[in-house]
C-alpha cells in the first residue's frame, strides 16, 4: 500500500478528489495547510495556503493516481504544489480491528 500526500491550491481541491474517486480510490482526507516553498523568497511569518489530499491506495493504482492528481492539479505554474508517496507497512481499522490491506 501507498500513502499519497498530494498538496494542492485550494481552487483545484475538489476536481482533484473528483478525479482520485473516479480511479477507484474509496476514502480520502483534507486538510487546509500553509507553506512555503524551498525556492520561494524567505518570507517571515507568511505562508501560501493551499489544501493537502491524503489517500492510501494499492500498489497497482499509484500511477493512475498520480496520473490523475497530475492531470487535474497541474496548470505549469509554480506554486502548482507537490506530491509525496509513502510505504504503508499496516493498517488498523479502530471499529472491526482488521489489519493488512482492506477497503482503502
Amino acid at each position: 500500500m501507498k500513502k499519497i500526500e498530494a498538496i494542492v491550491q485550494p481552487a483545484v481541491k475538489d476536481a482533484v478528489i473528483a478525479a482520485i474517486k473516479k480511479v477507484g480510490v474509496g476514502g480520502v482526507t483534507t486538510h487546509q495547510v500553509q507553506g512555503q516553498g524551498a525556492q520561494d523568497p524567505p518570507l517571515v511569518g507568511q505562508y501560501f495556503s493551499k489544501d493537502m489530499i491524503i489517500c492510501v491506495v494499492d500498489d497497482p493504482k499509484l500511477d493512475d493516481v498520480l496520473n490523475a492528481i497530475t492531470n487535474v492539479a497541474c496548470t505549469g505554474t509554480k506554486g502548482d504544489g507537490k506530491v509525496f508517496v509513502t510505504n504503508i507497512d499496516d493498517a488498523l481499522d479502530l471499529c472491526t480491528k482488521k489489519r493488512g490491506t482492506m477497503d482503502i
